[in-house]
């Protein structure tokens, strides 16, 4: 199988290389989108908690942990990439900062206790229901106090928000739409 990697775009671990098997459902967020998303939190990510949901190759929550952020949870359903993770957790030493789940991030979510500063959302593009999605994160109180939603979807989706949610950042990049949503 065919490999391919992404890189870390900043922080102390900047030019690292995640290598992974290439796969037609993984699609790892662009350089140019983690630089959009990452100069929208470049002041808030130090010292904070994320969840990177539906990680595939963990490359969000790995330039989060390059950034300075406190601690990220990782959740990812395919085994091969879950084992990827880990590996790169490992080589990164980020050992005592990360938590690693290998599941179905609904479920995970359901089951979770756990509150967060940023929840990182990449699903499968067209394969997740974002009002579901976003309404079960919410019902969950999963989101600190202040805390940011990071929604990266087809530019062609039209994604609701609930009441209480506001869309506070929204760009395109080529044909991926980015959000920050509180």
């Amino acid at each position: 199988m065919k490999t391919s990697s992404i890189r870390i775009i900043g922080g102390r671990n900047k030019g690292y290389r995640i290598v992974f098997k290439a796969s037609l459902s993984l699609r790892p967020t662009t350089d140019r989108a983690k630089e959009t998303l990452f100069s929208w939190l470049q002041f808030e990510i130090q010292n904070k908690s994320c969840l990177d949901l539906f990680s595939g190759t963990g490359g969000l929550g790995f330039e989060a942990l390059s950034r300075g952020a406190k601690h990220v949870t990782f959740i990812e359903k395919d085994k091969m990439l879950f084992k990827n993770i880990m590996k790169n957790v490992e080589n990164l030493k980020y050992q005592d900062q990360t938590d690693s789940f290998c599941g179905n991030a609904l479920k995970w979510i359901k089951k979770s206790k756990s509150k967060f500063d940023f929840i990182f959302l990449d699903p499968p593009f067209d394969q997740v229901k974002y009002r579901n999605l976003l309404a079960t994160i919410n019902n969950k109180d999963l989101l600190n106090e202040n805390g940011k939603i990071y929604l990266e979807t087809s530019k062609h989706t039209e994604v609701e928000v609930r009441k209480n949610q506001k869309i506070i950042k929204d760009k395109t990049v080529g044909d991926v739409r980015l959000m920050i949503l509180q």
